[in-house]
């Protein structure tokens, strides 16, 4: 399931079929103990990847389609750097911040916690589909989870803050950083 598709109506498994499922997932976290890895409740969540970085504007934007969305830069975004796999669908914390969606027109990343939108790059407000993203924040920045990403005041994205300008904000001008450091995952 990708960032545009609605959520498939689920129907109540059989036991035995529920049985099965919970010996695979026993065998499977047995065997990744076994390799060396941890078997965690966060190793389980959903998670989905191809969410880049726009070379452009700085955006955190959804890379699987055939096309690359709207850059407020001009053109279709530029995917470059690491492959984020953010998780979705999963419980708020302290340190994971919750209404985070997907534009169905710019292709972006961004805040869906206000009664606006936020500013999109094809014009109007973002328009928000598919999964609910539950971002880390101020937790420390490992090999694999990238810090220095931030919500833009102005157009309501996920943006990287790590470099000597901010990019270029559909609102105008470059980006305006704001709340939480997110720290996020990637291979």
């Amino acid at each position: 399931m990708d960032a545009c598709t609605p959520h498939a109506h689920h129907h109540q498994p059989s036991r035995r079929s529920f049985l099965l499922g919970a010996a695979a997932v026993t065998a499977g976290l047995a065997g990744a103990a076994a390799l060396g890895g941890t078997a965690s409740a966060q190793g389980l969540m959903a998670q989905q990847s191809n969410w880049r970085f726009c070379t452009k504007c700085y955006t955190m934007f959804y890379w699987g389609y055939p096309t690359d969305g709207v850059c407020p830069a001009g053109g279709a975004h530029a995917a470059q750097g690491f492959n984020f796999t953010l998780p979705y669908d999963v419980p708020e914390t302290p340190t994971a911040q919750a209404k985070w969606r997907f534009c169905t027109k710019c292709f972006a990343m961004y805040y869906w916690g206000y009664p606006t939108d936020g500013r999109c790059p094809s014009g109007g407000a973002h328009s928000a589909q598919g999964f609910n993203f539950v971002l880390p924040h101020d937790v420390p920045e490992t090999p694999t989870a990238q810090a220095k990403w931030r919500f833009c005041t102005k157009c309501f994205v996920m943006f990287y803050w790590g470099y000597p300008t901010n990019g270029r904000c559909a609102a105008g001008s470059a980006h305006s950083a704001q709340g939480y450091d997110f720290v996020l995952p990637h291979f």
